[in-house]
């Protein structure tokens, strides 16, 4: 019943197109219509139930033969992650290699926002050559704004090949009105569906043990004003009667009452045994012959029941009452929505609440003893027992973890009171995972601090305490405190049971990283190779391992052990399709080719992950990007760097993180610096003057680093007494935590400042301490970004005969690096970047920014981002002034 090639539970039943019924009336003009209108990219099918709207698109999709794919949705579809799934799993049916970056980004810890998987899997589906039609049935089901947006944006810019059909009971919540005022969808209606006089006609043909004349063809059109499942109930029951119920020809009687008239008829002619089943699958939205039994009736056991279940199905197979097929085996049903609603209604006024809670009840045992779980917890909540729904969480949520499926974990909990989950441990642990997987850690500790005030320190309890401590030793981890964060994982790892790999895997990984800050680098490594190469892991754990061993590594300053390990970690990473850690693999081996000046291989690298940056913490996303930026730009490749910061600022355009933003301006502010654009760092006086969370990682870009940086180039006494200070406080904390990575770059910029406060000795000494740490890893960008003055300061060093062949390498690198290149054309300060100049030729065509958003495939946020930019460069406040300054300076022709 699971597809996994999302990564997410999908019910194979939901992607199966219903069957055309025997009495299906040929709608030959519908159908044309259908055909005539399939070169527009959108279908909307909407009609209240009842009308045909499925059987109508079904028996189109027969007859067609084009490719077509069928997703029912339902009311649990609400959820942006969960409707792309079933999305991509339909679109695999037909191209199974079709959509395969869309679904990567299933696995981010944030999804996207609703832009950028539109454009993501709209390129995708451009990609497709061969024509088809995917159908969203039951839309109406679906409240999420976020899905809402998707949709909007995919058909704002419509891929080629793909025609869209929603079925719906009302109009969705997409710009509609837009799509009919510019001709862009074809649109059947309630009008369109309802059954003529003639097409009722032929309907009841269908059934020759009914006797009709024109007289009661048209009575029966009448009243039930075309309606399809009403005519069908009706003759259904006729069918003892023979003829039409005097009383349905009375003037009071409506469509509707006419349609619960004909229901009561059909109800009242089944004998108890069957009553009884019909009323207990109305709670059920899909059943099968087990389950049929297992809610034959309120309190019942299967075994009472007079006739079985599969029994029970072939009969309404041949009674023909509105049973639909949901697979190919036959084995999985569901009733017409009309047909069960009325039956619910039924089942209501005949049982208490009670009774209805109780076949709920009997409905989640069945499913939960047939591991389909999420239908028993939904069951349990609705049967008012969400103890036992709890439990059915607490009993799954260690598989949900080992297979990488949290995010199910967490739709399942969203689903509970926040009372009940308070009253947990185990929900509440639950809820810390999310919290971790999500990286908002700060929800972490207040959640810790109500589970543990609800464990008694039992044997039972042993594995839960494993988890607290794991948590809090995470979070002491990210407090720079490493010793008290090994004592928390080791005692974690001493209670957490192998038999939860996942849980055990994560421990593994900050027992590395934890050791590593506490000065414990051999110890860990050491155990963590053993368990490496002499432990049964599957691939996950072995993962996990190699990313704690490799982070290890690159903190301590050997990159030639991370850069072996990688090769191992990215060929796993790939063999299992995981496009998260394959990203990880990617930014890693640039960030070593970068640290080593190797900046085509760095280029090349960043570049792979700047298409994956979602699926990565955004810290890591962030840095990777700045990454390729800094090593275009060391490449005086300047275009290519300021379109790299285009596309960071988008990035994080939406994400209210005032840290990455800081992150963000600092990147440009150094770009600004090696460029040697005056003033040196623009904005570097806004951003962060502390070191954070880089003290105990690995960045590239840190904000209060690259403000030492601008300080530098200013060059004043009292600027570098400030530069002075501060790399003594990075110096110190770095080093209290082990983290060469960062020493070697701050013992760099430190003998910078030394030099130019003409203290050459003691620039000298804390410069040879510098390469001393850095070459083991055969780090060099540290020291060549520096320029002409660490140049200088390493040929005086290589006069004392120190690392003499390491040193010949540094110089190497400097005279290797390409100069900059002669001042730009523009006559600006700060030149307009190659799209900037696309927008002012737009603008100089009079466009609006949504006019120059859809030529440039942009969001209109960027483009306001432009302008800001332009206007600023240009010093003028709108877009006249903008581009009549731009003629005036010919950076844009007067023609």
């Amino acid at each position: 019943m699971e597809n996994n090639r999302t990564g997410f539970p999908i019910l194979e039943t939901k992607l199966r197109r219903p069957l055309i019924p025997d009495w299906m009336v040929p709608r030959m003009q519908l159908l044309r219509r259908l055909d005539k209108h399939r070169i527009q990219p959108f279908t909307l099918v909407s009609a209240p139930t009842g009308y045909g709207k499925s059987v109508l698109i079904s028996s189109w999709l027969e007859a067609s033969d084009c490719p077509s794919a069928w997703v029912s949705l339902d009311k649990n579809d609400n959820n942006l992650r969960l409707f792309i799934a079933y999305f991509l799993a339909a679109v695999n049916q037909m191209f199974p290699e079709a959509v395969n970056n869309t679904r990567s980004l299933l696995s981010a810890a944030d999804l996207p926002p609703a832009l950028i998987l539109a454009n993501t899997l709209s390129n995708e589906l451009e990609r497709i050559e061969q024509p088809f039609i995917l159908v969203l049935d039951d839309y109406y089901l679906i409240q999420e704004t976020s899905i809402h947006d998707l949709l909007t944006e995919i058909l704002n810019h419509p891929p080629q090949s793909m025609h869209l059909v929603v079925v719906t009971r009302h109009d969705p919540s997409l710009p509609i009105f837009r799509y009919r005022a510019g001709g862009q969808m074809n649109e059947i209606g309630t009008r369109d569906l309802c059954f003529s006089i003639s097409e009722t006609k032929s309907f009841l043909q269908n059934f020759p043990a009914i006797s009709v004349d024109d007289t009661m063809v048209a009575a029966l059109n009448e009243k039930t004003e075309g309606w399809v499942t009403a005519l069908l109930l009706g003759v259904l029951a006729m069918n003892h009667r023979g003829n039409l119920d005097t009383e349905l020809l009375e003037p009071r009687v409506d469509a509707q009452y006419a349609m619960e008239f004909f229901f009561n008829e059909i109800f009242s002619q089944q004998s108890p045994e069957v009553s009884r089943y019909l009323l207990g699958v109305a709670i059920l939205d899909r059943f099968c012959g087990p389950l049929c039994e297992a809610v034959c009736a309120p309190g019942a056991e299967p075994s009472k029941c007079e006739i079985s279940g599969w029994e029970f199905l072939d009969w309404i197979k041949k009674k023909n009452l509105f049973l639909i097929s949901l697979d190919a085996e036959n084995r999985w049903f569901r009733f017409h929505h009309l047909f069960q609603k009325l039956l619910f209604n039924l089942l209501r006024r005949r049982f208490s609440s009670e009774d209805i809670n109780s076949l709920h009840a009997q409905a989640s045992a069945w499913f939960a003893d047939n591991g389909f779980i999420d239908e028993a917890i939904q069951h349990g909540l609705a049967a008012g027992d969400e103890m036992g729904a709890a439990h059915l969480v607490e009993q799954n949520r260690q598989a949900m973890l080992d297979n990488d499926r949290w995010y199910v974990l967490e739709k399942w909990l969203s689903t509970f009171p926040d009372a009940v989950i308070q009253q947990r441990p185990e929900l509440l642990l639950a809820q810390a995972w999310i919290a971790y997987f999500r990286y908002r850690y700060k929800l972490i500790p207040p959640i810790l601090d109500l589970a543990e005030s609800l464990l008694n320190n039992q044997p039972q309890e042993r594995a839960l305490y494993g988890e607290l401590y794991f948590f809090k030793g995470v979070i002491c981890f990210f407090q720079g405190n490493g010793s008290l964060s090994l004592k928390y994982i080791e005692d974690a790892l001493g209670r957490i049971p192998t038999k939860n790999p996942a849980i055990r895997s994560f421990a593994e990984l900050y027992f590395g990283l934890a050791g590593q800050m506490h000065g414990q680098k051999e110890r860990v490594v050491h155990v963590l190779s053993d368990l490496l190469h002499h432990q049964p892991l599957n691939n996950i754990r072995k993962i996990r391992l190699m990313g704690s061993l490799m982070c290890v590594h690159i903190i301590s300053g050997n990159l030639t052990a991370a850069f072996n390990l990688n090769q191992q970690f990215r060929s796993i990473s790939c063999s299992i399709n995981s496009a998260l850690y394959t990203a990880w693999s990617l930014y890693l081996q640039g960030l070593i080719h970068f640290s080593r000046n190797e900046l085509d291989l760095a280029i090349q690298y960043f570049s792979q992950v700047t298409v994956r940056t979602n699926l990565m913490l955004r810290r890591g996303g962030v840095d990777c990007m700045a990454g390729l930026a800094l090593a275009y730009q060391a490449m005086q490749q300047t275009d290519k760097a300021a379109a790299t910061m285009e596309r960071l600022f988008e990035y994080i355009h939406d994400i209210d993180d005032p840290a990455l933003w800081d992150i963000v301006h600092s990147c440009k502010a150094r770009l600004s610096i090696v460029k040697g654009v005056a003033p040196f760092a623009p904005g570097v006086s806004n951003i962060s003057n502390t070191l954070n969370d880089e003290a105990i990682s690995f960045w590239l870009e840190v904000p209060v680093i690259t403000h030492c940086r601008g300080l530098l180039g200013e060059g004043s006494d009292a600027a570098l007494q400030e530069v002075e200070k501060k790399l003594q406080g990075c110096l110190r904390l770095s080093r209290s935590q082990h983290n060469t990575f960062q020493m070697i770059g701050i013992m760099v910029l430190q003998a910078e400042t030394l030099q130019k406060q003409e203290r050459t000795d003691e620039a000298l000494t804390v410069l040879e301490q510098a390469v001393d740490l850095a070459r083991p890893g055969r780090f060099i960008r540290p020291f060549v970004e520096s320029g002409p003055t660490m140049e200088g300061l390493l040929k005086r060093l290589a006069v004392k005969n120190t690392a003499v062949n390491y040193i010949k390498q540094l110089l190497a690198a400097f005279s290797q690096t390409p100069h900059p290149p002669s001042p730009s054309a523009q006559p600006l300060g700060e030149p307009l970047t190659n799209r900037q100049l696309d927008v002012l030729e737009l603008l100089a065509q009079r466009l609006q920014s949504k006019e120059i958003a859809k030529k440039l495939f942009l969001s209109t946020y960027t483009v306001k981002d432009h302008l800001q930019n332009i206007y600023r460069k240009l010093d003028v406040h709108n877009r006249r002034q903008a581009v009549e300054k731009a003629k005036t300076l010919a950076i844009l022709s007067r023609k």
